[in-house]
């Protein structure tokens, strides 16, 4: 009886290994595995990348394409490579007046929007301050195509917002005074 215990034992101890090393397997050598981050990235449409935030193994670019939408993917690195992982997109916002977001876009790991900053100001969420980018490395047409001069994107990993489901994102001057203020 103790004996076909322990084989039970044994064969249950054997399944579990043999499942965490397929784990193992399965991330740290699939995808693409590309050289660089920039050759991970899709090449499937006419994209306008743009350089987000970065780690070792983590890169996130924010994109353009088709003349009117707006997205974000995220690279990664494993022993295999660079991989890119699923994105996200959205229909860029229509004009945006100065200093106010009409709508934000998520992933499930960040959370993101358009902002055309007059001044100081500052974009919150939950009242942490975001990351923002300046547009100013695209090219003129590009920025003419998108209708998007003087346009920021402004950016927080959700990590940061303690698993809230609800976000109330802020847009603040100088002085800390509301400007405006989009609930979601």
């Amino acid at each position: 009886m103790k004996k076909r215990f322990k084989r039970v034992i044994a064969f249950a101890v054997f399944i579990i290994a043999l499942g965490v090393g397929y784990n193992f397997f399965a991330v740290h050598f699939s995808g693409d595995g590309k050289d660089s981050p920039q050759e991970a990235l899709p090449a499937d449409s006419n994209y306008e990348w743009i350089a987000g935030p970065k780690s070792d193994r983590e890169e996130r670019y924010f994109y353009l394409f088709n003349g009117d939408s707006i997205g974000t993917i995220n690279v990664t690195k494993n022993f295999k490579g660079w991989s890119s992982g699923t994105g996200t997109s959205s229909p860029l916002p229509k004009l945006l007046e100065e200093n106010q977001v009409n709508a934000a876009y998520s992933d499930n790991e960040i959370l993101f929007g358009l902002l055309k900053p007059d001044g100081e100001v500052k974009v919150t969420v939950n009242g942490q301050k975001t990351e923002r980018i300046t547009l100013t490395s695209l090219s003129k047409e590009i920025v003419e195509l998108y209708n998007i001069k003087g346009y920021e994107i402004w950016y927080i990993d959700l990590s940061r917002l303690n698993e809230s489901k609800n976000y109330l994102i802020k847009v603040l001057d100088k002085n800390n005074s509301l400007v405006n203020e989009l609930s979601i």
